[in-house]
């Protein structure tokens, strides 16, 4: 089972009432916790989660544009501050991890006393990757199509019942990898930058439409949002309904288990 936490579910502008788009997974009941993606107050939103600073188990940045990523080096120094001594994790797409380090350096963090160890680890983007597992839990990572390395993510529960199946489409045009991947996903998570069409190397709702009609998700809820979009007129049109079919918002917690 899985607990998810939406931190900020806007688009790369950001909005009154919604941040850039991260989140955190909880696995249930161990409460192991993983950020995806690092926005803005990252530490403030992880204490009102009631994450303790030992229980982030990884942070997994899916591509190096700011709107994902600004928010490390906030993490990084909140994290020591509060005392973790725990190995920290990083995942990045390949040829991301100079602008981790590149952020961390710039604020000289590796070099803080008594700094717990910072592990970076690039993801290849062929194909689907294994990052790691824990027990019944597998993360894995995929190529995101987004004109620079993206790296999606994909969270796996083996349970008595069957498969837990958590997929997190990151920021990307239509990709047909999803169509096997998301295949009768528990949760897809999907990024929906416009409703009638999206604007640069992002999908629309149409996209990610025609994306369940392939894969049969048992639940989709869409992110890096923009305002002032006609998502609930056209999610009528298309006879989709809540919560099977969702606007996420900041704030929200969902669980999902079969």
């Amino acid at each position: 089972m899985f607990r998810i936490t939406f931190f900020g579910t806007g688009n790369g502008l950001s909005y009154p009432n919604r941040e850039n788009t991260f989140f955190l997974v909880q696995h249930l009941p161990g409460g192991t916790s993983y950020l995806i993606d690092c926005g803005g107050s990252p530490w403030a939103k992880l204490v009102k989660t009631g994450v303790r600073p030992e229980e982030l188990g990884a942070l997994l940045i899916t591509h190096a544009h700011p709107d994902h990523i600004y928010g490390l080096p906030a993490l990084i120094q909140s994290l020591w501050l509060a005392g973790r001594t725990k190995p920290l994790p990083i995942y990045c797409p390949a040829g991301a991890k100079k602008t981790v380090v590149g952020l961390l350096e710039l604020f000289d963090l590796p070099q803080k006393p008594n700094m717990f160890d910072i592990q970076i680890t690039e993801q290849p983007l062929d194909g689907e990757v294994q990052a790691f597992t824990q027990g019944s839990l597998t993360v894995k990572t995929f190529p995101a199509l987004h004109g620079i390395p993206t790296m999606g993510t994909a969270f796996y529960e083996a349970t008595n019942k069957g498969q837990v199946k958590v997929i997190y489409s990151a920021d990307t045009v239509y990709n047909p990898l999803l169509e096997s991947l998301a295949k009768d996903a528990t949760c897809l998570i999907h990024e929906c930058n416009g409703a009638d069409q999206a604007q640069g190397k992002h999908s629309s709702l149409h996209d990610v439409i025609r994306l369940k009609e392939q894969a049969q998700p048992h639940q989709v809820v869409l992110v890096h949002l923009t305002e002032g979009e006609n998502y609930e007129q056209l999610m009528r049109q298309y006879e989709l309904k809540q919560p099977y079919f969702m606007l996420a918002e900041d704030g929200m917690s969902l669980r999902v288990s079969l």
